[in-house]
């Protein structure tokens, strides 16, 4: 725990620093912001893993004193769940725009004591080896990305994870496996990432590519215990059809060297394959590709019907002969602010093996 609190007292004050510097570099200091909302939502939710789960969501958009109207608005998240499993979720997502978006802060505070899902590792495992296990862990992410060129940023990123892994099954699927990181342990990554964003809106897209690439390496002096590297690749297109019917298209790989520990794996179950209970299936490889259709309703309220089809494997070049695993879904969105496009999202997804349902804040990409 000491060791975990240093290292993030440390990154806070050099997320300050970055953040500070940025400001100062602009052509006038953003000090102050304006045109605040701020949103607070109650939250009640049921997923298998947690039992019923409660609590507060607040999400707060705004542009910081001088930023142009037109430009993207700045996002702070914070929520505070609690289940009847005893279980505590922490979360504070951010993005913050300066300079006429030439800077971009990306990131996520949180602490988390949840449950998870295993059943083994590869896209063959067999749904009666479902296990749950508890790991809790405080997470800092943070990336500043500069634009170099119209819609080009590049920048560095960190990410940190103090895992703590408890009640493990003993004898179980995961107590017999020999998979890194069962014990727990610290994940210290810095990497490299760049994005191309001609999106219209951040919060509901109806035009244009996101395609964003990130590379990150696991930094022992910055007191890692693992040793492995990952890339990914995120590729989103976007187009307006009659009125205000939308295609939003997400194309994702991501990959994982032989020695990354087992909670940071290529998993399903993720926002872009609703439907797959969460890390049904997980190994070092995702691809996956996935569809929806978003339409309005009346008023404020609209819906989506979405697909996905995905696989997992040990390495890359095994994702084009592994089988792929298929869902669908649909869902229904209510508008929390018309201006900046923020809304709820409620979403059911079908799989082989069941559904999944999904209540939280925005679209799932």
């Amino acid at each position: 725990m000491n060791k975990t609190c240093g290292v993030l007292g440390i990154l806070y004050f050099f997320m300050g620093l970055v953040i500070l510097s940025a400001q100062k570099k602009t052509k006038k200091v953003k000090d102050s912001t304006r045109n605040a909302q701020i949103t607070a939502l109650p939250v009640v939710f049921f997923l298998p893993e947690t039992g019923f789960g409660y609590g507060g969501l607040g999400l707060s958009t705004f542009r910081l004193k001088d930023e142009p109207v037109a430009s993207r608005p700045s996002t702070v998240q914070l929520g505070l769940t609690f289940t009847s499993k005893k279980q505590l979720l922490f979360f504070m997502p951010y993005e913050i725009y300066l300079d006429n978006e030439r800077w971009r802060f990306i990131g996520e505070l949180g602490y988390y004591q949840y449950f998870y899902n295993f059943y083994g590792r590869g896209i063959n495992t067999e749904e009666e080896d479902l296990e749950t296990f508890d790991a809790d862990f405080a997470r800092f992410r943070f990336s500043a990305l500069r634009e170099i060129f119209p819609s080009i940023s590049v920048g560095l990123g960190y990410e940190f994870n103090g895992y703590n892994v408890v009640n493990v099954a003993p004898g179980g699927v995961l107590d017999n496996s020999d998979e890194i990181g069962k014990e727990g342990g610290t994940v210290s990554n810095v990497g490299l990432i760049a994005f191309y964003d001609q999106r219209d809106n951040i919060f509901f897209p109806t035009k244009g590519f996101f395609i964003q690439a990130s590379a990150f390496t696991s930094m022992e002096f910055l007191g890692s215990d693992f040793s492995y590297q990952k890339v990914e690749v995120d590729a989103r297109y976007y187009q307006k059809l009659k009125g205000n019917h939308i295609l939003a298209s997400n194309l994702f790989l991501g990959t994982r060297s032989k020695n990354a520990p087992f909670l940071d794996l290529s998993l399903l179950g993720t926002k872009r394959t609703r439907g797959h209970n969460n890390r049904r299936y997980q190994d070092n490889v995702e691809l996956s590709a996935a569809l929806e259709y978003r339409f309005p309703i009346k008023g404020r309220f609209g819906g989506v019907l979405f697909g996905s089809t995905a696989t997992v494997s040990s390495t890359l070049s095994d994702t084009f002969r592994s089988s792929y695993k298929n869902a669908v879904g649909t869902g229904l969105r209510y508008i929390l602010n018309k201006k900046e496009g923020t809304r709820i999202r409620v979403d059911y997804g079908v799989s082989s093996e069941g559904g999944q349902f999904y209540f939280t804040i925005n679209e799932a990409f």
